[in-house]
């Protein structure tokens, strides 16, 4: 199966393009939209809980260490993955 993503900055366009594709025999459409506030409210949450982990391991929050650097935070994470 072949697959292709369109994105489309004119939303008006959407139910047009959504009868003319639906209309070709063996086409399926997704319901896979992301909208560009609910996007970047995602970014801003990750950033937020990976700003809040860095800190928190920072001040000696994670596995009771006083980690001084992002690239210590790291190490930690990967010893206890294993």
């Amino acid at each position: 199966m072949t697959q292709i993503v369109l994105n489309v900055e004119d939303a008006s366009l959407v139910p047009s393009l959504k009868k003319i594709l639906g209309a070709i025999k063996g086409v399926t459409i997704d319901k896979f939209v992301t909208k560009e506030e609910a996007t970047e409210a995602q970014k801003r949450f990750i950033a937020e809980t990976i700003a809040t982990g860095y800190r928190e391991a920072k001040e000696g929050k994670f596995a009771g260490k006083n980690l001084t650097s992002l690239d210590d935070l790291i190490t930690e994470l990967r010893a206890e993955a294993l």
